[in-house]
């Protein structure tokens, strides 16, 4: 099965809403954990097939979920739920 075309925002927002926190950004990639998980997503306007086949690996979410998880995230770039705390942001 061929995957969908995702941007590195619309991972984001899927992986948060399966429970994954940010907890650091820098100018090319968001790094999330859950748990024991850590995640690297690079801020991307479209992931390569391979690099979303590594991080769904990494997030050990299967690609079904993620295809839910897609549907249930907001479409509007305004609504965001990527940003991160002040106590998380470098300083």
């Amino acid at each position: 099965m061929p995957l969908v075309a995702v941007s590195g925002a619309e991972c984001i927002e899927a992986l948060t809403s399966a429970g994954f926190s940010l907890t650091a950004r820098t100018r090319t990639e968001v790094t999330l954990t859950k748990g024991l998980r850590l995640v690297v997503v690079p801020d991307v306007p479209m992931l390569a097939p391979d690099d979303l086949t590594a991080i769904l690996r990494s997030a050990g979410l299967p690609y079904s979920d993620f295809l839910d998880l897609l549907s249930e995230a907001p479409t509007d770039p305004a609504i965001s739920r990527t940003r991160l705390s002040r106590s998380v942001v470098p300083r």
